[in-house]
């Protein structure tokens, strides 16, 4: 399940702009969660509680009605009517990874991945897009080799997966259906050693990124086992607390010990940090030169601070600076993934908001230390090393 949230991060950067090639960089500035992961959260919600699929999409889309969904979904997400949507589009595909966990057998798979389906993708290639994806997961974390998922969905679902991705690439558009992308997505995690070369090759079809990323991602999580702390730190940072908080009641239930990462995330105090306003002017610099804001409790001496994102070569930087914009102290760092697990390990609590600034859709992601001096740890590329408080 984390690797469909990761592969939906990673490949929200290019879902309109598309990307032939696997070499990019996993995390930018415009790395955000995105529909995929919201209604991903759901269903493990629905799972968890056995709530309705119908309700909980619906509960889950109003809460984050700017996640990106697809016009013909979000009509009926807001819809107070009880009637199931005919949509053959992917989204009954991107969300339906908890299914493949939650199960014991294949044919409880296929009866759940049908029924998280039908509510609003009840067309045969809707629930065959789902259910595809869920039987994908299903095989993958027990235990069957790639020949052996790959030859039951060919027989079963009628998807050639036999196309090479370097096929695919040269004439892949964007396609949101099931059938354009579900394939596509399963044959990027094929051809994979890895999970992050798993998204890497499903971003680099250059269609719908992110979904397609959230899929190859699901199963190669499931095939290739735990991924890495960092991604959990991620979406430790970038996910809000009440979707932390299904995602790690899930893991605890059906995945065991498998990721204990999350547990310190969720415990810990977020305050109410929705009801908090981001700077508009702490610091006088381009968007494009700074996309993440850090903000200390409200004390006699306010300290802010910045990620900056450089380039390639200078990696990130997190600058330390008071209420007047006076910086006193500054870290460097390899990535802005490396600056924001430096924080996370140290202390801050995390609140998510969506910033924007004339106009121009800022993404902003503001971190809240505790009361007390707190160091960051060693690393080889400190600019200044130290203590703030």
């Amino acid at each position: 399940m984390l690797g469909a949230l990761v592969g939906d991060i990673i490949g929200s950067v290019f879902e309109r702009a598309p990307h032939k090639s696997k070499k990019f960089d996993l995390i930018s500035a415009g790395s955000r969660f995105t529909d995929d992961t919201v209604l991903t959260v759901a269903a493990a919600d629905a799972i968890l509680h056995g709530y309705g699929y119908m309700e909980v999409f619906k509960y889950w889309g109003r809460c984050y009605p700017h996640a990106g969904y697809g016009e013909r979904f979000f009509r009926w997400c807001l819809s107070d009517e009880r009637e199931r949507g005919e949509s053959f589009g992917n989204g009954s595909a991107m969300r339906v990874s908890p299914v493949g966990w939650a199960y014991d057998t294949l044919d409880e798979v296929l009866a759940e991945a049908k029924k998280s389906a039908e509510p609003s993708h009840n067309h045969p290639e809707g629930i065959k897009g789902a259910s595809a994806v869920a039987a994908a997961v299903f095989l993958a974390r027990t235990g069957k080799s790639k020949d052996e998922i790959k030859d039951y969905i060919e027989k079963e679902f009628g998807y050639d997966l036999s196309r090479t991705i370097g096929k695919i690439r040269k004439s892949y558009k964007f396609d949101a259906t099931c059938q354009g992308s579900v394939p596509e997505a399963l044959v990027a995690f094929l051809e994979s050693d890895s999970f992050e070369d798993a998204v890497r090759n499903a971003v680099s079809l250059g269609g719908d990124s992110d979904t397609q990323a959230c899929i190859a991602g699901a199963v190669a999580e499931a095939f290739y086992g735990p991924i890495d702390d960092k991604w959990a730190a991620l979406l430790s940072i970038l996910l809000p607390q009440e979707a932390l908080k299904v995602v790690d009641e899930f893991n605890k239930k059906y995945l065991g010990s498998r990721y204990n990462f999350f547990s310190c995330a969720v415990e810990g105090s977020c305050g109410t940090p929705y009801e908090r306003e981001l700077p508009r002017s702490v610091l006088r610099i381009a968007p494009s030169e700074c996309r993440w804001w850090v903000r200390a409790p409200e004390t006699d001496d306010e300290v802010w601070a910045f990620v900056h994102e450089g380039s390639r070569k200078s990696g990130a930087a997190i600058y330390f600076c008071t209420g007047s914009s006076v910086v006193f102290d500054s870290l460097s760092f390899g990535s802005v993934l490396d600056a924001f697990i430096a924080l996370n390990r140290n202390g801050f609590d995390l609140y998510f908001e969506n910033y924007s600034e004339g106009g121009d859709g800022v993404y902003g992601y503001g971190l809240t230390p505790p009361r007390r001096s707190f160091a960051i740890d060693e690393h080889p590329l400190f600019s200044y090393g130290g203590r703030w408080n």
